[in-house]
């Protein structure tokens, strides 16, 4: 494990003056600008502390002895944090001490804690009342006495986080000295280990009866209200009915809006109509709150319940507020709420256009029950759906009228259904085939997104026509020809891809023979032959149908294809980005034998002085990033050498941390991070590739190696998850990628935490909303199986994958999660109260560094 986040002076939050609650994790921007004021005043504290104190070390001193630690091997970390832990001789590295070694979960770490309770010094108390919160029952139990003694001598800075101590390790003792905190606002503002609010409203009424707590419903105090709202709505027994009643038409939105959880919860009539009502008449800031409740309180079943209390008085108005609900339900993602959906398409009726978007509703959570609803959608005619008199019938795309953006996306939903449920083919079919197939043949081109639903479901219906589009009988553009270029080659290329997707047989070798179309074999059609040379319409022609087949080939994976892709790859003469193609193809189809021969060729070709060479040894090492060969990780280390070309390197190192990086290597790797000239490959492969422990203390070592060539390895991690494939989740390669990320996030390189990898790493994650090419995931069908793994899987597997989708952001399927017995449902639980109560950070600027977005357009020719 690696190092944790820095000490933070008093543990975060006491005294923010306004009548507090926990407000489900949200600050105010006043408090957040109140926040830093207080924790600038806390740092200068410390300093002129140190001052009057006559410390030896001066701040610089301090981080780079931070810096010192962080680089070791956790091993040889855990002694010296112990030493820091156990001294008072400088506050700032004793709180860091006592930090680092919960996050470690060291066993020693509670007795350090409890001991530093001993201390006159607030800031410290604080810091070990985190820790021991950290920690919990029943590792902390034993530090409940000595807790309530320092509560006692606790001002604002140090008494909120005993207070939350004692409410984690369930104190009852404390029970009025909790709710004197939490009344004042202070409880709301403590932090957790890392950042974040710390404040979880279950524990605090965990220390009384719930009968109890729902006596406080008439308490002056907003906050308290609130806070019985909000447990009572959780419990949702029709007991509470009346009482929840009472508080959702509180004057106090925030105690009327968890008051509308329960009553979306319990469902009944006499629950319903209070809800609907406080729903209907709200003006639209209070209207979104109650929505913004229901979603984070009941989930996408309280979201489906608010549909019914949308207004009609105005067709704009209904739309609106419509499209409000839908656009959260899309955000939100919750697998509960498929039932809820097909019984409100069967109970409302309501117009097509809001059938399609339940069904790519449905689609999104992976429930089979959208293929229908899609099917259907799909032969709508916008220009017959919608008028450009109702302006209101927009979405990103403009007026829909004039786009088709809804069946496009549509489309993609049945593809990404079709992936998921593999067995279920004939029920797709049956569903959408035909109207998918009149969708494309009534386009200028087929869309691919329709192309791909299809060759998935195996459709026998548009085989003909599909063979048709991926071999034309156009002739190729002659020399000299000028554009505009051949649209039947344009559609060529997705319709070889996708044939080869179908698997059919009588296609294979035709694909092949897409390899062998140029007139002269001779003749050069890489990008710089194209330069004016008469070659272009005809050289980019010849590259759509290689490219086309390669992918074609990629997605059947058939042995047969290893030689004809070598053939082309080691082929100097034909076009990179076909090529390219078919490096990633030769990843699908190769065994494991062809795999070590690849590696092996990577590595000589890699090392050749000859530019075309080193292509040729980039794109093999881009195979191995698909297919990685682990045992060839430490053959792979020795090419990171300056005089290889850095693209190529920087495929390597991608190669070397796909596969994962085992000791050998490791040792390997971390020599090279003292040559800067190819620090950053290596870098980049421990990154990818290492233990936690090892990204942590790769990036620490940058203490050392100035902003510079810090800011180079962000650039280049953040490239290096461009594509993710199925077999990256299989092999766990994406919770490896995610666990290493939030590893080098609870480290400083000089004083500066290192939240780049966490943001940069989820930025691509957010990329995932298209196909990418063969095997690719899309952000559908990767939230659905991790969600599978996360109630099915092992229970490395379970953890990986609940790890995984709070880094992802998806509240929905926590949610969902949540209600699992056992292990699943405390994790869930966990990562769900982290995800809405974030550790507050600037945001990076990632836009320059930004991929453009499309949704799988049939003209894939890229004309440069």
């Amino acid at each position: 494990m690696p190092a944790g986040p820095p000490a933070q002076g008093g543990g975060g939050g006491a005294g923010f003056g306004d009548e507090g609650n926990f407000k489900r994790g949200r600050i105010r921007p006043a408090s957040v600008i109140i926040a830093l004021l207080l924790v600038a005043g806390a740092g200068a504290a410390i300093w002129f502390g140190i001052r009057q104190e006559g410390q030896k070390m001066t701040v610089e001193q301090v981080a780079n002895e931070k810096k010192n630690i962080y680089v070791l091997p956790q091993k040889d970390q855990i002694p010296l944090w112990r030493k820091w832990a156990a001294s008072s001789a400088e506050p700032t590295l004793q709180q860091e001490a006592l930090i680092q070694l919960a996050w470690v979960e060291d066993p020693e770490g509670p007795a350090l804690a409890t001991k530093a309770l001993d201390l006159p010094d607030h800031r410290i108390r604080g810091v070990a009342s985190q820790a021991l919160a950290h920690y919990g029952s029943p590792r902390a139990d034993g530090a409940k006495a000595s807790l309530m003694k320092v509560l006692k001598e606790a001002d604002e800075s140090d008494r909120p986080q005993i207070v939350w101590a004692l409410v984690v390790l369930k104190e009852p003792a404390a029970f009025q000295d909790a709710l004197g905190e939490y009344r004042k606002g202070h409880l709301s503002k403590v932090e957790r280990l890392g950042g974040g609010v710390a404040f979880d409203p279950e524990r605090l009424a965990a220390m009384v009866s719930l009968d109890e707590l729902a006596k406080l419903a008439t308490d002056e105090s907003p906050s308290v209200r609130q806070l019985v709202a909000t447990v009572i709505s959780r419990s949702a027994e029709p007991k509470w009915t009346d009482t929840l009643i009472t508080l959702v038409k509180d004057k106090d939105i925030d105690v009327a809006r968890e008051a509308a959880n329960g009553l979306g919860r319990i469902g009944d009539e006499k629950a319903r109509t209070p809800l609907l009502q406080a729903l209907s008449s709200a003006d639209k800031e209070s209207r979104q709150r109650f929505l913004e409740a229901l979603r984070d309180g009941t989930g996408g079943e309280g979201l489906v319940l608010a549909l019914e209390s949308v207004k009609t008085d105005t067709p704009e108005g209904q739309w609106f507020q419509t499209k409000q609900i839908f656009d959260m339900l899309k955000n939100l993602a919750d697998p509960r709420s498929g039932d809820a959906l097909v019984r409100w398409v069967e109970k409302a009726k309501p117009a097509l256009h809001w059938q399609g978007e339940a069904g790519t509703r449905l689609a999104e959570i992976g429930d089979m029950r959208a293929a229908k609803l899609l099917g259907e959608r799909m032969l709508a005619d916008p220009t017959k759906l919608y008028a450009l008199e109702r302006f209101w019938e927009a979405d990103e795309g403009g007026h829909m009228s004039r786009t088709d953006l809804p069946r496009v996306v549509a489309s993609r939903m049945l593809a990404d259904l079709a992936t998921i449920h593999e067995d279920k083919r004939d029920e797709l079919k049956a569903a959408a085939e035909g109207s998918v197939i009149f969708w494309i043949k009534d386009r200028p081109q087929p869309h691919a997104n329709g192309l791909r639903f299809l060759s998935t479901v195996r459709s026998e219906k548009i085989k003909n026509q599909l063979r048709d589009w991926a071999f034309p009988k156009d002739a190729l553009p002659k020399e000299g020809a000028q554009p505009p270029f051949p649209q039947a080659f344009e559609t060529a290329q997705s319709a070889l891809r996708y044939i080869g997707r179908m698997r059919d047989e009588d296609s294979f070798p035709r694909l092949i023979e897409q390899f062998k179309r140029k007139p002269d074999k001779k003749m050069d059609i890489t990008q710089e032959g194209l330069q004016g040379a008469g070659l272009a319409m005809m050289g980019m022609a010849l590259r759509a149908v290689a490219y086309g087949a390669a992918e074609g080939l990629g997605e059947w994976g058939d042995p047969k294809a290893i030689k004809p892709l070598m053939e082309l790859i080691e082929d100097e003469t034909w076009h990179e980005e076909a090529r390219s193609a078919a490096c990633a193809a030769l990843a699908w189809s190769a065994d494991d034998k062809t795999m070590l021969e690849v590696a092996k060729k990577a590595k000589e070709l890699a090392a050749n002085k000859d530019l075309r060479k080193q292509f040729i040894g980039s794109c093999y090492a881009t195979t191995l990033t698909l297919r990685p060969v682990p045992s060839a990780a430490s053959d792979l280390a020795e090419l990171l050498t300056a005089d290889v070309d850095l693209g190529v390197r920087m495929a390597i190192a991608r190669a070397i941390g796909a596969g994962g990086v085992d000791d050998a290597a490791t040792q390997k790797l971390m020599g090279k991070l003292e040559d800067g000239e190819v620090r950053n490959s290596a870098a980049l492969a421990l990154l990818m590739g290492g233990t936690p422990e090892t990204a942590a203390r790769t990036v620490a070592k940058y203490g050392d190696y100035g902003q510079g060539a810090l800011d180079d390895l962000k650039d280049h991690y953040f490239r290096a998850f461009g594509y993710w494939s199925d077999e990256d989740f299989k092999r766990g390669n994406l919770f490896r990628y995610v666990t290493n990320a939030e590893a080098v996030a609870r480290i400083r390189v000089n004083d500066v935490p290192q939240e780049w990898t966490r943001q940069r790493l989820q930025a691509q994650f957010d990329n995932l909303q298209y196909d990418n090419g063969p095997h690719s995931e899309t952000r559908v069908v990767l939230r659905y199986r991790l969600w599978q793994a996360a109630k099915n899987g092992e229970a490395a597997q379970k953890k990986g994958a609940i790890q995984t989708l709070k880094f992802m952001k998806e509240r929905g399927v926590l949610m969902a999660l949540r209600q699992e017995a056992g292990e699943t449902g405390a994790l869930a639980k966990q990562a769900f109260h982290e995800l809405v109560n974030p550790k507050m950070v600037k945001a990076e600027d990632l836009s320059a560094l930004q991929p453009k977005k499309t949704d799988g357009d049939a003209v894939n020719v890229k004309m440069k």
